[in-house]
C-alpha cells in the first residue's frame, strides 16, 4: 500500500481559482432559476437587488459543500490506503525539543490542571515525552483564580524521571492578549525549543498525535506550522452535543478538502497546532493595525496573520487531516456561543483591509477573504430578508412562483444537507464507526435531527453576527472575557433578555411575508421559525436535562461519545480525582496570606519568572491596615493583584496578620 501524497508545491492559488470558478458557474445557475420566478414581466430594482444577494448567498454554500465533495472524492479513492502517519512514523528526534503551552485567562484551573495530566499522562504512555514541556502560561488578573492555578500546579509535584517537566509563568501585565503571552514565553524561553504546540485551555491531544505532530515537523525543515482539526467535545446539553455529533459526521470530508485546496498553504487557528518556533519568533512579529480600534490597533485574530507571515516566509502551513486525537471544548448554551463568535468576528473583520496588503500570498488571501465573510454574510442573509417581501409584491410574479418556487426551495435544502450524505456516505464503509454513532437508523435520525435544529437555530446565530457586524462597524469594542466552557443551563429570564428582539423581528417579518405572498412565508418559514420560537428553542438546547433525554432515546450519539478516547478517559477521571481531594475548595485571600508555605512558593514563583514588581504604597497601607484589624473579610481584588506581585509587601503583611491574629509568623524570609 502507497503512502498518501504530500501536497504540491504552490499548488493551493490554482486549486482555489478552481474551485471559486466552479462555485460561481453553478451559483449563476441556481441565480437565474430564482431570478425567473420573482422578476416578472417587468424586473424592478429590487428583483436584481435580491437576486444579487441570493447569487452571493447560494455562492456561499456551494463554496463549502464543494470543498466536502472534493473531500469526500479524495477519501473513497484512498480508501484502504494506509495513512501517512503510519506510512512514515520513524523515530523520533530527542534531541530537538518541543514545549507545549496552555495559555489561560481566568479560566476554572481545576479543568485546565485535569487537561494537563491527562496530555502528561498520555505522552508518558508513548515512551516519548522527554523531549517535551509543558508551559502554563497565565495572563489571569483575578487573585483567586492566579492562587488556585499556583495550587493546582503545586499539586503536580516536582518533575520525574520519564515525565515532562511542568512549568508556570504568570504575567503582570496582559498586554497583546494571547498573542501577547505566546510572544513572552518566546522571548524568554522559545531559543531552548525547536517546536511549541500552541493549545487553548480546553484543548485536550493525545500523547501520540503530540508526538506524530513532531515526527512530521522533523521529516521536513519547511513546515512552518501543522494545524490539526480539533473535534469539539459535547458536554450534556443538546447544543454541544449536536456540535460534537455534526463535526464528526462531516468533518472528515471537510478538512480532507480543505487540506486538499490549500495544500501547502494552509491556515492556523491559534490553537491545537505545532509551530517551528525559530521562524515563527523571526516573520511573526505583530504590528498594530493603522488606525483606530476595533477596525485598527492591536490584531485579534492573530492566528491568521501569523500563518500569512510564516508561509510568506517560505515555510508550509498544512492542515494535518489525518491526524486525529486532537479534541476542545464547545459552548453548552446559545449565548456563550454568541460571545465566542463576537470576539472572532471583531477580530475576522480586521482582516479585511490586510486582503489586499502587499506581499501576502495568494492563499492567505482566501483565508482571509473567507474568515470576514463567515461573518459578512449574516447581513447579507439578513438584507436578504428583509427586501424579499419588495421583489414578491409583484403580483404576477407571486402567481408564478408556486411549484417552481418549492423546487428551488428543495435545492437549497439539498445543498445544506449534501455535506452530511457525505459524511453518511463515509461511515457507511465501516461497520465499526457506524456501530459508534448507534448503528444506521440511529445515525439517520440524528443527522434529521441535526439538521432541524442547524436550521432553527441559524437564523439566530444570523441575528447574533449582523448585531455585532455592525457595531464593529460603527466603533464598538469587544472586550476580553474568560469563557465559562462548564455552563450547561440557561433561565427562562436569561434568555429573554437575549432573545426577546430576535422574537419581536421574527413576528414583524413572518407579518410582512404573509401580507406579501403566501408563498414568500413558505419560503422563508425556516427563517422565521427560529427567530419567532428562539427563547424557548434556546432554554431547551441549552439544558443539560434536555441533553440527557435527547441521549436516553439514542439521539446524536457518536464514537467519541460512545466509547470515550483515552484522554478524555483520563481528563474525567483527573478532575474527579480533584474533586474528592481533601481541601479542593480554592483558599479564600486570607488563608493564603496566613499559608506561610504558600507565600513562600508564591514568592519563588515571581522571581523565577521576573513577575515581581512593587506595589503602590497607598495599597500596601491599606492592606496593613487590614491585616492588623483582622482581616474579616478579603480587600479589593485590584489591592490584593498588586501586592501579590511585590514579595517584601507580601511578607510584611502575612507577618502583620500572624501577629494580630495571636500567632506568630510562620515564614520571616
Amino acid at each position: 500500500m502507497r503512502p498518501m501524497n504530500q501536497p504540491e508545491a504552490n499548488a493551493a492559488p490554482r486549486r482555489w481559482a478552481a474551485l471559486l470558478a466552479v462555485v460561481a458557474a453553478c451559483s449563476a445557475l441556481v441565480t437565474l432559476v430564482f431570478w425567473n420566478l420573482v422578476a416578472g414581466p417587468s424586473a424592478t430594482f429590487a428583483d436584481v437587488l435580491v437576486s444579487f444577494l441570493f447569487f452571493v448567498l447560494t455562492g456561499w454554500i456551494l463554496l463549502w459543500t464543494g470543498v466536502a465533495v472534493i473531500g469526500a472524492f479524495l477519501l473513497h479513492r484512498a480508501h484502504g490506503e494506509t495513512p501517512q502517519s503510519f506510512c512514515q512514523a520513524g523515530p523520533s528526534s530527542g534531541d530537538r525539543r518541543c514545549a507545549v503551552l496552555l495559555p489561560t485567562y481566568n479560566e476554572d484551573p481545576s479543568l485546565i490542571f485535569a487537561g494537563l495530566q491527562a496530555m502528561v499522562d498520555s505522552l508518558v504512555d508513548t515512551g516519548n515525552a522527554a523531549r517535551f514541556d509543558f508551559y502554563v502560561l497565565s495572563d489571569t488578573t483575578r487573585p483567586a483564580v492566579w492562587l488556585e492555578e499556583e495550587r493546582q500546579w503545586r499539586r503536580l509535584g516536582a518533575g520525574q524521571p520519564g515525565r515532562p517537566r511542568v512549568y508556570y509563568r504568570h504575567r503582570n501585565e496582559n498586554s497583546g492578549k494571547k498573542a501577547g503571552n505566546i510572544a513572552d514565553f518566546c522571548r524568554r524561553w522559545g531559543a531552548k525549543y525547536e517546536y511549541m504546540v500552541v493549545l487553548d485551555a480546553d484543548s485536550l491531544v493525545e500523547g501520540e498525535t503530540l508526538v506524530e505532530m513532531a515526527r512530521r515537523m522533523d521529516a521536513d525543515p519547511k513546515l512552518g506550522i501543522l494545524q490539526t482539526p480539533p473535534l469539539p467535545l459535547g458536554g450534556a446539553s443538546t447544543l454541544s452535543r449536536c456540535q460534537q455529533f455534526v463535526c464528526r459526521l462531516c468533518g472528515p470530508a471537510l478538512t480532507r478538502g480543505l487540506a486538499y485546496v490549500t495544500a501547502d498553504g494552509g491556515n492556523y487557528w491559534g490553537h491545537n497546532a505545532i509551530i517551528r518556533t525559530g521562524a515563527f519568533m523571526r516573520h511573526c512579529g505583530l504590528s498594530a493595525l493603522p488606525g483606530a480600534p476595533p477596525l485598527g490597533g492591536q490584531i485579534l485574530s492573530h492566528d491568521f496573520v501569523e500563518a500569512a507571515l510564516i508561509h510568506r516566509a517560505g515555510y508550509k502551513v498544512q492542515l494535518a487531516w489525518d491526524l486525529g486525537g486532537s479534541y476542545e471544548q464547545s459552548p453548552g448554551t446559545l449565548p456563550e456561543f454568541a460571545v465566542r463568535d463576537q470576539r472572532w468576528s471583531q477580530g475576522n473583520l480586521q482582516h479585511a483591509r490586510l486582503i489586499v496588503s502587499r506581499d501576502i500570498p495568494w492563499s492567505n488571501r482566501m483565508h482571509f477573504l473567507t474568515g470576514v465573510a463567515c461573518y459578512a454574510a449574516s447581513p447579507v442573509w439578513l438584507a436578504f430578508l428583509l427586501l424579499s417581501p419588495l421583489a414578491f409584491l409583484d403580483t404576477g410574479a407571486a402567481a408564478v412562483v408556486g411549484g417552481g418556487g418549492i423546487a428551488l426551495f428543495g435545492s437549497v435544502m439539498a445543498l445544506l444537507l449534501l455535506p452530511r450524505a457525505i459524511g453518511l456516505s463515509l461511515v457507511a464503509r465501516s461497520r465499526a464507526e457506524m456501530e459508534g454513532f448507534g448503528g444506521a437508523a440511529r445515525l439517520i435520525a440524528s443527522t434529521v435531527f441535526e439538521f432541524l435544529v442547524s436550521v432553527l437555530i441559524a437564523p439566530i446565530m444570523m441575528a447574533f453576527h449582523s448585531t455585532f457586524v455592525v457595531s464593529t462597524l460603527l466603533g464598538t469594542c469587544v472586550g476580553w472575557n474568560a469563557q465559562d466552557r462548564d455552563t450547561e443551563r440557561l433561565s427562562w429570564r436569561d434568555a429573554f433578555a437575549v432573545h426577546w428582539r430576535h422574537t419581536a423581528a421574527g413576528l414583524a417579518t413572518t407579518a410582512v411575508a404573509a401580507w406579501a405572498s403566501p408563498t414568500l412565508l413558505l419560503w422563508l418559514s425556516p427563517l422565521l421559525a427560529g427567530l419567532v420560537f428562539s427563547i424557548p428553542l434556546s432554554v431547551a438546547l441549552s439544558s443539560s436535562w434536555v441533553g440527557r433525554a435527547v441521549r436516553s432515546v439514542g439521539l446524536l450519539q457518536s464514537p467519541e461519545e460512545t466509547s470515550p478516547p483515552d484522554i478524555v478517559r483520563r481528563y474525567h477521571a483527573h478532575r474527579t480525582a480533584g474533586e474528592q481531594t481533601p481541601n479542593a475548595a480554592a483558599p479564600t485571600f486570607r488563608d493564603f496570606v496566613q499559608d506561610g508555605l504558600g507565600v513562600s512558593d508564591h514568592i519563588v514563583a515571581i522571581s523565577a519568572t521576573r513577575s515581581v514588581q512593587v506595589a503602590p504604597v497607598q495599597t500596601v497601607d491599606r492592606l496593613t491596615a487590614w491585616a492588623r484589624g483582622g482581616a474579616a473579610v478579603d480587600p479589593d481584588e485590584d489591592d490584593q493583584r498588586a501586592v501579590l506581585c511585590d514579595p517584601d509587601a507580601l511578607r510584611g503583611i502575612h507577618r502583620d496578620l500572624w501577629v494580630h491574629s495571636r500567632g506568630r509568623p510562620l515564614s520571616t524570609n
